[in-house]
């Protein structure tokens, strides 16, 4: 077996070391590239010309370039609840019949899954249910910024992320609750940073703790602006109410879209680039 000796800047040798004690002082840093080494009896030269060693001191290949988000409209500059909101209702309007049908239709399946059940586990399948066709309704909504027209079948296209979304939303829940029972206030800013966990269950294989720890970090740092914006959409809500009730599920599209120019916002603010799952929009 090779023996190493290492000579220091006063000429004395430390060793000998076999190559896997060698490689270790190299991941240590106790020995460089330019440090002195001799090889069994052989003359001293710097480690880096050793060809076992070539490898351990090669340079790490450049970071991957950060791929473009995948996006054809332009996001605001700033975060402006309103310039949000009143893009997100143009980008609806050429697609408001199909974006708010996925809304009512997801509404009545969820509703009509839970009638001839017990009222808790009615809910708690009700909001199941929910959680998986927002998924794909997310999808839409994402192609929609994307410039791909939304079809009302996309809604269903969540289903491969079911039981991810529906853990998500349990634990989103029991984190939101037991900020609300510590003075409201926690479980408001729990409900903030969780609040895109479906958009990136939407776009990634990220697992149901990783997207909700994904959605803190995006909105790290914009919990009062995000808060803002939720105050700001009540009204957007309330006046789809108002217009004939059925108005409601166009509010929730342009909520919806709301979010998810918020999402692509903070994705670029965060250098937090999409992962597009090329199965789901083709």
């Amino acid at each position: 077996m090779d023996e190493y000796r290492v000579v220091g800047p006063d000429g004395r040798e430390y060793g000998p070391v076999d190559l896997p004690g060698l490689q270790q002082w190299i991941r240590e840093g106790r020995v460089l590239k330019d440090t002195r080494v001799r090889k069994n009896d052989g003359a001293v030269m710097s480690a880096d010309l050793l060809a076992e060693l070539t490898e351990i001191f090669r340079p790490p290949p450049p970071a991957p370039s950060v791929p473009p988000i995948a996006s054809n409209v332009p996001v605001p500059a700033e975060f402006r609840s309103w310039a949000f909101i009143g893009q997100a209702w143009e980008l609806v309007k050429p697609h408001w019949l199909v974006l708010s049908a996925m809304h009512l239709v997801a509404f009545v399946i969820a509703s009509l899954a839970g009638v001839v059940i017990e009222p808790f586990l009615a809910s708690l399948l009700s909001m199941s249910i929910q959680s998986v066709l927002m998924v794909g309704i997310i999808r839409a909504t994402l192609g929609v910024l994307a410039g791909r027209a939304p079809e009302l079948e996309m809604m269903f296209s969540g289903l491969d992320r079911a039981g991810t979304a529906i853990l998500a939303m349990l634990v989103m829940w029991a984190l939101i609750f037991a900020g609300l029972l510590l003075l409201i206030v926690p479980g408001i800013i729990v409900a903030l940073m969780v609040m895109l966990t479906n958009y990136v269950i939407a776009e990634t294989k990220q697992d149901f703790w990783t997207a909700i720890k994904s959605s803190a970090q995006l909105t790290r740092g914009y919990k009062w602006q995000l808060f803002c914006l939720s105050l700001a959409l009540i009204p957007v809500l309330l006046l789809g109410l108002i217009v004939c009730c059925i108005g409601v599920v166009v509010s929730l599209a342009v909520c919806v879209m709301t979010l998810a120019l918020v999402y692509r916002f903070l994705q670029a603010k965060q250098a937090q680039p999409a992962v597009a799952v090329a199965a789901v929009v083709p």
